[in-house]
Parts: structure tokens; C-alpha cells; sequence
């Protein structure tokens, strides 16, 4: 389990790592399922732009093979697992085997995971502020 928020810390900034801990404590419960270094890194998947593309397609389409994000995406197979690769690690993305292939011939696909579902969500949510913030003034 994920260290709680007051106790993570680093052996190089340990001073440092309390202190964060005390000030953001109040964001989570006594025994956090994730921690602030977890969320942070979850912020830092999503930050770089084909990861992100990747899962405002999964969110927009639903599951999509990985032949249909890199078509979407315009990337090439190679780059396009690698930044796939890195959001099934974090726990954003499933890869979904079957048996068989579905009516489009499809045997894998991506989708979002429920983590993943609500990261974009909050993430295309935050980006769409600024429409209402700009027609506010």
C-alpha cells in the first residue's frame, strides 16, 4: 500500500518531504489508497501531449486498437506502444486481449481504466474553464 501523506518522504529531502506532508495532509484520509507522490506521477503521465491524445481518444471513442490511435494520432506503431506502454504501467489504460477478433477483426484494444477515465475527465474539464471563463468577462 501507498505510504500515507504524512509519512512519505525521501532519504535526500526529508525535511523537505515532512513539511509537504503536513501542508497537503488535509487532502486525504487516514489511510489513502494513493499518495502524493502517486498522484503527482499519474499529473506527469498525462502531461506529455501523445499520452494525452491517447486518452482523449479512449475517452472520446471508446476502445480503440492500437492500428486506430496510431491512424488517429498520426504516430508511427514504435513510439505509439511506447507512450501506451507507460499508461498501462500507471494504471490509466487496459490492454484487452480476446480469443477471437470482435465484428471489426480486432483480437486487442485499449481502453481507459476507471483511474483513467477520471483523470481525463478532470483533465479536459480543467481545459474547458477557459470557455466559460473567457465568455464570463
Amino acid at each position: 500500500m501507498a505510504d500515507s501523506p504524512s509519512t512519505a518522504s525521501t532519504e535526500t529531502d526529508e525535511p523537505e518531504a515532512d513539511a509537504i506532508a503536513t501542508l497537503t495532509a488535509d487532502l486525504f484520509d487516514e489511510d489513502p489508497l494513493l499518495d502524493l507522490d502517486t498522484y503527482l506521477d499519474l499529473f506527469e503521465e498525462i502531461a506529455e501531449r501523445p499520452r494525452f491524445a491517447i486518452l482523449y481518444a479512449l475517452k472520446t471513442e471508446g476502445k480503440l486498437s492500437a492500428n486506430e490511435l496510431g491512424e488517429a494520432l498520426g504516430r508511427r506503431e514504435n513510439s505509439l506502444h511506447y507512450h501506451l506502454n507507460r499508461l498501462v504501467e500507471a494504471g490509466l489504460v487496459e490492454n484487452r486481449k480476446q480469443e477471437r477478433p470482435d465484428v471489426n477483426g480486432l483480437y486487442s484494444y485499449y481502453e481507459l481504466t476507471g483511474l483513467g477515465a477520471d483523470l481525463i475527465d478532470a483533465a479536459t474539464e480543467f481545459i474547458g474553464q477557459e470557455k466559460t471563463a473567457l465568455e464570463q468577462y
